[in-house]
Parts: C-alpha cells; structure tokens; sequence
C-alpha cells in the first residue's frame, strides 16, 4: 500500500514537473512581451487575491487571466497591430488598449478570438493531471478556465464575445443584453452593470448608423457646395462677386438665427431629426462664414494648394477639400465595417459556437466535481 502511494506520489510529481516544463518555453516568450508596469500590475493583482482568496487560487486566476490577454496580444502581433501592455487590475480583470482601430469587423473577430483561445489552451493540461492525480487545485484551474473565457463569450461589446459575433450579425448583440440583464439579476455586480451599459451604447450607436451615415453625405454634400461656391466666386465678375457675397451674407444671417433659436430646444434622446436639424444647421452656418471669409480676404486664387504659405482663400478651399475627404473615408468605412462574406459569417459561427459548447460542457462538468471535492479545496 505504501509503495502504492509513494508511486502515485511520483507520478504525481512527475506530471506536474512535464506540466510547467511544457509551459516554460511559453513563459519565457511571453514575457519577452511583458513590461515592467504589467508585471507590477501582476504582483499588485496576484497580492490582492491572495489576501481574499489564497495563494493557490490568486495563482490560478491571474495565470488564467495572464494567458488569456496575452492570446489578444499574440493576435495583435500577428496582424501588425500595436498594442499597449496588458494592464491587471484586481477584482476586475486585465486589458490591453489597441493603439490604432482594427479596419473591419473581421479583424476585430480575430483579436478578439485569440483571448478565449488561448485561454483555453492554457487550462487544458490540468484536466489530465487531474484525472492522474485528483488534485483538486487542477479542478480549480479547469473550472477557473472554462468560467472566464465562457463569460468572456457573452455577445456583448465589449466584450470578446460581442466583438466577435459583430462580424455574424450585429443584431446578435440583442441576445447578449438579454442574457448579459438576466445574468445581473441573478448575479448582481456593478462591473456588470458597467459592461450591460457599453453594449447598449454601442448597440444603439450601430442601430443609428444609417442614420449617422445619411448625415454625413449631407455634410458632403455642403462642403462640396462650398467648394463649387468658391469656384464660382474665382471666377466671377466683380457683380457677379457682389451678388454672391451678399447671398451669403443673407444665407449666414437666416443660419445663425436659426441656430440661435435651436439652442433653447429641449431634445430628446431619441429624438434623431430635430438633432440632425440642429446639427446641419451648424454646419451650413459655418459653411457660409468661411465663404464670407474667403470673399473678404480678397484673395481670388482657385482651388486647394499646399497647406504651407497660403493665403485666406485657399486655406478654406483646402478645408472644405479636406472635410470633404475625411467625412467620406469615415462614412465608406462605417458603411463596410460589419459587411463579410457568407462563408466568413459561418467561419466565425463555427468558431464562437464550438468554442462556447466546449466551455459551457467543461464549466457544468468540473463544477459538478467541484462539489465532491469542495472540501479538499484550498
């Protein structure tokens, strides 16, 4: 019975030490990646669990959480996009800020993607050291696991789960804040809260984006009438000059009352046209002040030129040369953003569905363990 024992020991050992021996080269690559504010940030976290929790536990969760954020930055680092380092703050998790927009919601799949992945690869080894060993601390790190990267699934943005099915259908998000009021009723958290209320607001800023978009052709469309103005006023005649300035000066005046009689508007939040009306009333405003501008300047040089040693004129062709420009880009991106192929919507729904079944089996399989073993626990 003894040696029994003893070689169960062993084994035991033995597994453990294959465990991390296998994780050393991962470790050491990652944290290659890993600065100094990060790794501060990781002791302050594992310290803070530690207290509250113990240390088995606290090690678990910030190895688990660790893993999972470097899977985003591994991601980023595939594509070629920068990434700030992975920031712990405890009780609440870990980020890493992207420095530059992803350009569609494939990409933003795929960053987000790699979170769960990884961090379902990392819990992965302990399920068969558990079955060799029935230690419960692997028990611990496979429920851990499986509970985070799942809630991480939620379809909700921002979280992983949210920015990954926005490239199926971003009216899938609807699910997600169903699921995400329920989880809080049963569940009450003030993170939560914070979560449920970012992916109303980007839910409800993708319901308005057509709206959005439709605003900004408008906008288009004026700077593009200033530009044709400004053309036309190079061009003119001295009458015809004085014909147009006093047009605009008519046009300026009836805009800046308008404005004026906006102000004291009360709209609502769901009130779109009277805030469109508010907003194109501005901007004509401002149109027509930079054709008076341009018109007093006397200076009748046509079209945009180069930015440096330009006078009056050219410098407000030039800006509504470069509104125009810069709303365009904006409105073409909002407008492809979410659009994919069929076969990429069922890539990414084959993915987020496998993934979330297997985590939503392991997590319901391990907690019905944990229960057995709850007292063996640390």
């Amino acid at each position: 019975m003894k040696e029994s024992i003893s070689k169960k020991g062993w084994l035991s050992l033995g597994a453990i030490g294959l465990f991390f021996l296998g994780k050393m080269k991962w470790l050491f690559a990652l944290l290659k990646i890993a600065k100094v504010g990060s790794l501060i940030s990781i002791f302050v976290s594992l310290g803070a669990y530690a207290l509250v929790y113990g240390w088995k536990f606290a090690v678990a969760l910030v190895y688990l959480i660790y893993i999972h954020e470097m899977g985003h930055l591994l991601a980023a680092k595939r594509k070629g996009i920068k990434t700030s380092n992975a920031i712990f703050i405890p009780f609440v998790g870990a980020l890493i800020a992207l420095k530059e927009e992803p350009k569609n919601a494939n990409l933003e799949a795929y960053l987000a993607f790699g979170g769960p992945l990884l961090g379902t690869l990392a819990f992965l080894p302990a399920i068969p050291l558990f079955m060799m060993t029935e230690n419960p601390f692997w028990l611990l790190v496979i429920t851990l696991g499986a509970m985070i990267n799942l809630f991480n699934l939620m379809p909700v943005h921002p979280l992983d789960g949210g920015r990954i099915v926005g490239v199926i259908s971003t009216k899938l998000w609807v699910v997600g804040i169903i699921g995400m009021v329920v989880y809080l009723f049963l569940h009450p958290n003030p993170f939560l809260i914070l979560f449920l209320l970012l992916g109303i607001s980007k839910w409800w800023k993708e319901i308005r984006s057509e709206t959005t978009r439709n605003q900004r052709d408008i906008i288009i469309e004026l700077n593009q009438f200033g530009l044709r103005q400004l053309e036309q006023y190079a061009a003119a005649t001295d009458e015809e000059k004085i014909r147009l300035v006093n047009i605009w000066n008519m046009e300026s005046s009836q805009q800046y009352e308008k404005f004026n009689n906006m102000k004291s508007w009360h709209i609502p939040l769901f009130d779109d046209n009277k805030l469109k009306e508010k907003q194109l009333t501005e901007v004509k405003l401002n149109i027509y002040r930079s054709l008076m501008d341009a018109a007093n300047s006397n200076e009748y040089q046509n079209g945009p030129t180069d930015f440096e040693n330009i006078g009056t004129y050219e410098r407000i062709a030039a800006k509504f040369f470069k509104e125009v420009q810069e709303q365009t880009e904006i409105r073409d991106k909002e407008k492809s953003y979410y659009s994919s192929s069929l076969k990429t919507k069922v890539i990414w729904f084959s993915l987020y569905i496998g993934l979330a079944i297997f985590l939503m089996i392991t997590s319901l399989y391990a907690g019905d363990l944990m229960e057995q073993y709850k007292t063996l626990l640390p």
